[in-house]
């Protein structure tokens, strides 16, 4: 029994692993920081906040709707969406490494209002941002090999994760600075980039029965 249970408390830190890494908040914080730079800290909390609910919402709403949608909307299987889901997550981290964004995309949230800036954050600092295709194609893999199960608590233990990193957000700007969250947020990138070679490895090697 408690063979079984360190079993699964191992998937799931697993599992939250990865979808911490496709979430990347270390490498949207900096932008998030950038977007809301001169607001009170007030309201940054809550804007962060907003944000990861909203997010939250989206990725458990997709949990439960996604396998439905790929089986029988789309008629695609595991392994088309382990292919598809790998791709998607090389092309965005190569292009978060090649192309970065730069601090003036984001100075025309900084003359927005309060209410302004909360009714704006979810698109496109929810989505796409933080939760966009690869992290919902990298979650309903997650789904079919572990279990919806350990899906459920990974998420709920990566959003814990991510609710106090961005809480205390404005700190960890202040000790390390935004160049370390940011070649942090690079080393992440090569990471997400592995997965998405591997998803694409395991979906061929499946699709096509290969040893």
């Amino acid at each position: 029994m408690l063979v079984e249970i360190q079993s699964e408390l191992y998937f799931i830190l697993l599992a939250a692993i990865a979808i911490i890494a496709v979430l990347n908040p270390f490498g949207n914080l900096p932008q998030f920081l950038d977007m809301t730079e001169g607001l009170a800290l007030n309201t940054r909390k809550d804007l962060f906040r907003k944000i990861l609910y909203t997010a939250f919402v989206i990725v458990m709403v997709f949990l439960f709707s996604g396998s439905f949608i790929m089986t029988y909307l789309f008629k695609v299987d595991i392994n088309h969406l382990r292919i598809a889901g790998g791709l998607l997550l090389i092309i965005i981290s190569l292009k978060s490494l090649i192309i970065p964004k730069k601090e003036e995309e984001f100075s025309h949230y900084q003359n927005l209002s309060k209410n302004e800036l909360l009714n704006r954050s979810v698109v496109p600092m929810a989505f796409p941002m933080l939760v966009g295709p690869g992290t919902l194609s990298t979650i309903t893999v997650i789904a079919e090999e572990s279990g919806l199960a350990i899906t459920i608590f990974a998420i709920i233990v990566a959003f814990i994760f991510m609710l106090i990193l961005f809480h205390y957000a404005t700190t960890i700007e202040h000790i390390i600075g935004k160049l370390i969250l940011q070649v942090f947020s690079r080393i992440v990138l090569v990471f997400i980039m592995a997965m998405g070679v591997k998803m694409m490895i395991t979906g061929f090697k499946f699709l096509f029965h290969l040893a």
